[in-house]
């Protein structure tokens, strides 16, 4: 089981929960936010990133604004398993395209990917290029009432 670095208090996880909503915000912004002084926040925070808990920071795309406004869940099982291993897998599914996430997960189908297409045509192109590699079954995305960047994490680890 794992369990919660014991460095880690309730302010340290109130400024995760805050950059997790929002990673532009400033270290006032922060303070504020927690009840902290700016220097106090950004010693938090320099400290989360050198621990590796704060691995990075990102930018959430619109991706139908970027034409590929249809995304799908392929979940794939590669015929051979000879050779077939995680970093051969990464390269080959690099070289499809279109693939957003993959990950290698257990029972009768090896990987879990998330794919972004243009439409319906793109996307049978892109499962087709997948089928070279395996048995794959899709599942288009109709909507997304939760998404990763809703999740609170501050409130999960409190």
């Amino acid at each position: 089981m794992t369990t919660i670095d014991p460095a880690i208090d309730a302010l340290d996880l109130a400024i995760l929960g805050e950059l997790a909503a929002d990673g532009r915000a400033s270290f006032a912004e922060l303070g504020r936010r927690v009840a902290l002084s700016r220097p106090a926040v950004a010693d938090r925070v320099r400290r989360l990133e050198a621990a590796g808990v704060i691995q990075g920071y990102g930018v959430h795309l619109d991706l139908a604004r970027l034409g590929l406004g249809l995304r799908a869940h392929v979940s794939l099982r590669p015929r051979h398993r000879s050779g077939a291993g995680p970093d051969r897998i990464r390269a080959r599914l690099l070289a499809v395209g279109n693939v957003l996430s993959c990950v290698h997960v257990t029972g009768r189908n090896c990987y879990e990917l998330t794919i972004a297409v243009r439409d319906a045509q793109h996307l049978e192109a892109v499962i087709e290029r997948l089928s070279e590699l395996g048995d794959t079954t899709t599942g288009v995305v109709l909507s997304e009432p939760i998404h990763p960047r809703d999740a609170n994490i501050g409130d999960w680890l409190a």
